[in-house]
C-alpha cells in the first residue's frame, strides 16, 4: 500500500511541475463597500499597473448617472456635485471642469469602453486599495451626508408613526441596546394605556452629524385624543443617534415643554354635579391654606399617595421647601373645565409673593385631581400655563 502512495505522490508532483509557468492568472474581482461588482459587458485587466474596467457598472454602483457620447467617444458621469468626463485614448479627464491626468487611458474593446478603477473610484471621493495577492480592487466609498441626512428623517419619521399607533415594539427596535432611551422605553406599554395622544414634528435640525455620531433637535407637539386628561403641548427635545448598521436613538431629553392653553379654554365651566364642584374647590382651598401655613401634614393630605414610599420622599421634599423659602400664595380664580366622574382639570390663577424679596409672581395652572375610593379629591399633578413677575403682562 506504500508503494502506491508513493507512486501517487510522484505522479501528482510531475503533474506539478508539468503546469507551464503561462497559465491563465486569477479573474481581478472588485468590490464597493464590500460588495462584489458583476461585470456583464467584459471583464477587468492590468494595463501597465492600472485596472481597468467597464465604465457603466462602475459609474452606476458609485452613484453616478452614466452618459457616451459616440461622437467625441467620451463617456460621463455625474452626480449632485460631480460631474466626470473621460474620452477614449486621452490621458487628461475633466473633473468638475477641471482637466485631470489619468494613469492610463481609456480604451474601447469589442464595444465597451474601458476606464481606469483607481482614478474613478479616487475621483468621486473614495478610499481605493489593489490587492495584488488575491488581485482583487477594494473600493470605500465615502459617508454621504445627504444620504445620512435623508435616513435620520425616516428614523424620526417612524417614531412618530411607532408613537402614534401606540406601538411599543416598534419604539424599542429604533433603540440602541442598552441605552439609556432603550431603558426609558420599557414603560411605554402602560403609557399608551392610560393615554391617547397624537404627536407631530414641527421642525428638526441636524445640529452635529460626524462619523457614527448625530445630534438632532427636533420641535413636536403632543395632543390629546382621548384617555386620562393631558394639556397639549409643544415639548422641545434633543436627540442623540448612533450608527451600528442603522441609525438608533441611544438618548433624549426635553429642553423645553410649553403647555398649548389658553385662559378662555381654562374658564369654560365643565358640566358635573354641584357638588363635585363644591368637594374640588374644598380641596384647593385647604391646600393653599396648607401651603401659606407650611402645614406639611394637612398639604399632604390633599394630594394623592402613590405609596409610603413615595410619600414620605414628598414629605422631605415639603419640609425642605419650606425651610429655604417664604412665600405667601393668593388664589384669585380657580375652575373646573375637564370633568369625567372620576377625573377633573382645574384651570387657576394665583399671585405667588415672596416675603423675604418683597417680590410677586402671577401664575396660570393646571392642577389634575382624581377621585379615591372613599370619595374624596385629591391633586394629582400640575402644569404651568403661564408665569410672569409682577407688572408684566400675564397671557395665558
Amino acid at each position: 500500500m506504500n508503494k502506491w502512495f508513493t507512486m501517487l505522490g510522484a505522479l501528482l508532483l510531475s503533474l506539478a511541475l508539468a503546469v507551464p509557468a503561462f497559465a491563465a492568472q486569477a479573474p481581478i474581482t472588485v468590490y464597493v463597500d464590500g460588495v462584489r461588482l458583476s461585470f456583464s459587458a467584459g471583464s477587468p485587466y492590468l494595463q501597465n499597473g492600472s485596472v481597468m474596467v467597464p465604465f457603466r457598472a462602475v459609474f452606476e454602483k458609485l452613484g453616478l448617472k452614466v452618459g457616451w457620447d459616440p461622437v467625441a467617444r467620451s463617456v460621463t458621469g455625474t452626480s449632485t456635485n460631480l460631474n466626470l468626463r473621460l474620452t477614449i485614448g486621452s490621458n487628461r479627464a475633466s473633473v468638475n471642469s477641471t482637466v485631470r491626468k489619468l494613469p492610463a487611458a481609456p480604451v474601447q474593446t469589442g464595444g465597451t469602453a474601458y476606464v481606469p478603477l483607481r482614478f474613478i473610484g479616487e475621483a468621486t471621493g473614495g478610499k481605493v486599495v489593489w490587492n495584488p495577492a488575491s488581485r482583487s480592487v477594494q473600493i470605500t466609498t465615502p459617508v454621504s451626508k445627504n444620504r445620512d441626512e435623508e435616513d435620520i428623517a425616516s428614523l424620526m419619521n417612524t417614531l412618530t408613526s411607532y408613537f402614534n399607533s401606540e406601538n411599543a415594539a416598534g419604539i424599542a427596535s429604533l433603540a440602541q441596546t442598552g441605552s439609556d432611551f432603550a431603558q426609558s422605553v420599557t414603560g411605554l406599554e402602560r403609557m399608551f394605556q392610560a393615554y391617547d395622544l397624537k404627536s407631530e414634528v414641527k421642525s428638526m435640525d441636524i445640529l452635529g452629524l460626524k462619523d457614527n455620531e448625530a445630534t438632532v433637535a427636533t420641535v413636536e407637539t403632543s395632543t390629546r385624543t382621548g384617555g386620562t386628561y393631558i394639556p397639549d403641548s409643544q415639548d422641545e427635545y434633543i436627540y442623540t443617534l448612533v450608527r451600528s448598521g442603522s441609525w438608533k436613538i441611544s438618548d433624549v431629553q426635553n429642553q423645553k415643554s410649553t403647555v398649548l392653553f389658553t385662559r378662555e379654554q381654562g374658564m369654560q365651566r365643565a358640566e358635573m354635579p354641584q357638588g363635585t364642584d363644591n368637594a374640588i374647590q374644598d380641596t384647593l382651598k385647604r391646600h393653599y391654606e396648607s401651603l401659606n401655613d407650611k402645614n406639611v401634614t394637612v398639604m399632604l393630605s390633599t394630594m394623592t399617595s402613590y405609596g409610603e414610599d413615595y410619600d414620605n420622599t414628598q414629605k422631605s421634599s415639603l419640609e425642605e421647601f419650606f425651610k429655604m423659602y417664604d412665600l405667601a400664595y393668593t388664589l384669585s380664580a380657580s375652575n373646573v373645565f375637564y370633568f369625567n366622574g372620576a377625573e377633573a382639570a382645574v384651570y387657576v390663577e394665583q399671585q405667588v409673593t415672596d416675603k423675604n424679596e418683597s417680590v410677586s409672581y402671577n401664575q396660570a395652572l393646571i392642577l389634575l385631581l382624581d377621585k379615591s375610593a372613599d370619595g374624596a379629591w385629591t391633586i394629582s399633578d400640575s402644569y404651568t400655563v403661564s408665569n410672569s413677575v409682577e407688572g408684566e403682562p400675564n397671557n395665558p
